[in-house]
């Protein structure tokens, strides 16, 4: 059976992120993953804020890896 080809190309040729600006400190961290007793590694925890949510989230990263990818959004079908 002969090998099949794309039509198109197909690839990652960017990658974005976004991280939220409200900070939860480490202390209520601790308090709601290991019941008040301490011992979380970090320093404080990024958090969406009252207007998003994990889909505004995730599209501020496509953008970002769309800007980084010099790609038009006009120009790819889907993200």
């Amino acid at each position: 059976m002969p090998l099949m080809k794309p039509k198109t190309e197909v690839g990652i040729v960017g990658y974005g992120s976004y991280i939220p600006m409200y900070r939860l400190p480490a202390r209520e961290v601790a308090r709601i993953w290991n019941d008040g007793e301490g011992g979380v590694p970090i320093k404080e925890k990024a958090v969406g804020g009252p207007d998003e949510d994990t889909m505004t989230i995730g599209l501020e990263a496509a953008r970002n890896a769309l800007a980084r990818a010099q790609i038009d959004p006009q120009d790819i079908g889907a993200v």
